[in-house]
C-alpha cells in the first residue's frame, strides 16, 4: 500500500483564508468520516454473500476499498491532531523566548548608533533597556511602545511584522505597585496557517523583572 503525503491532510488554501479555526473543524469532520467508514465495513463484513449481486470477489473488492479508505482517513487524523500539538509547542517556544528578551538587559545605549545600526541589531544588544529604578509616571509611553516593538522585530523573527502591535496597557492598579502593562499581538510564522499570538507583559520597574501571560 502507497504511502500519503502530509500536504494531502491538510486544509485547502481557500479554508485557510476563510475558517479562522480550519483545523479543529477538520479533525471533527475526518472523525465522523471515520465512524461512517468504520460502519460501513463493518456491514459489508457482515453482508450476505452476492449482496445485491455483487458476488464473493465484488464484496471483497468494496471491503478492500473501505479499509484503504479507513487507513487513509485514519493517517490523516493522526497527521491533524499532530499539528495541533505542534501549534501549542510553538506558541509556548515564542512566549519563553520573548520572556527571555526582556528580561535581559542591552548592553549597548541606543543613542550614539545612529553610524552603526547593524551593532544595534546584533545579539551583543539582545535585551531591552534597563528600567530598573524607574517609575511608571516617568515614562514615555509612545516611546516605550516603539523600543519594544523594536526589539520583537530585532530579535523575535518568527512573528510576521507586518502582524505585529505592542500596545502599553493604563492599569491603574498595576502603576500604584510601579508596574507597567503592555500587550504583545501578532502572527507567528507557522505551516499549514500562521499561529495567533496574543501575550500580556508586566514590568515590575523596581527589578525590571518581567512576567509574560498567555491571554488565549
Amino acid at each position: 500500500m502507497g504511502t500519503f503525503s502530509k500536504d494531502l491532510f491538510l486544509p485547502s488554501l481557500l479554508d485557510r483564508l476563510t475558517n479562522e479555526d480550519p483545523v479543529n473543524q477538520l479533525i471533527n469532520e475526518v472523525k465522523q468520516k471515520i465512524k461512517q467508514v468504520e460502519q460501513d465495513l463493518n456491514n459489508s463484513t457482515n453482508m450476505p454473500t452476492n449482496h445485491e449481486g455483487m458476488g464473493i470477489d465484488g464484496q471483497k473488492e468494496k471491503q478492500h476499498q473501505l479499509h484503504h479508505q479507513l487507513v487513509g482517513l485514519q493517517a490523516q487524523y493522526n497527521t491533524l491532531s499532530a499539528s495541533i500539538s505542534s501549534k501549542q509547542d510553538i506558541q509556548s517556544c515564542v512566549k519563553r523566548d520573548l520572556e527571555w528578551l526582556f528580561n535581559a538587559i542591552q548592553y549597548v545605549p541606543n543613542e550614539g548608533l545612529d553610524d552603526f545600526p547593524e551593532t544595534a541589531r546584533s545579539v551583543i544588544n539582545f535585551g531591552v533597556p534597563d528600567f530598573t529604578g524607574k517609575t511608571v509616571s516617568g515614562l514615555d509611553m509612545i516611546q516605550l511602545e516603539r523600543l519594544l516593538l523594536k526589539a520583537i522585530i530585532d530579535f523575535e523573527p518568527r512573528i510576521i511584522q507586518k502582524t505585529l502591535t505592542v500596545k502599553v496597557i493604563a492599569d491603574e492598579n498595576k502603576k500604584e505597585h510601579n508596574v507597567f502593562v503592555f500587550e504583545i499581538e501578532g502572527e507567528i510564522c507557522a505551516k499549514p496557517l500562521p499561529l495567533h499570538l496574543h501575550l500580556r507583559t508586566e514590568v515590575e520597574l523596581e527589578s525590571s523583572q518581567v512576567i509574560i501571560y498567555d491571554m488565549h
